[in-house]
């Protein structure tokens, strides 16, 4: 019983770290798309730096998922 308890959190610690790296991936891919390059030439930057939490916040699920998965 406590072999099946032990795989089952190993696989449900595993699905979590999972889904963490990709929700950190598309933070971090979705600044650099719409805070950064949609908006090269334009007279207003502002974004880049109002989205700045939108990064960390991709950088600590990013940062998450791998030392779970780990």
């Amino acid at each position: 019983m406590d072999i099946k308890i032990k795989r089952l959190l190993t696989f449900m610690l595993l699905a979590i770290s999972m889904v963490l790296v990709f929700i950190g991936t598309g933070l971090i891919a979705m600044y650099l798309w719409e805070g950064i390059i949609v908006r090269i030439g334009d007279s207003d930057q502002s974004l880049i730096f109002w989205y700045l939490p939108i990064l960390f916040i991709g950088f600590f699920s990013l940062g998450s998922g791998i030392v779970l998965f780990i």
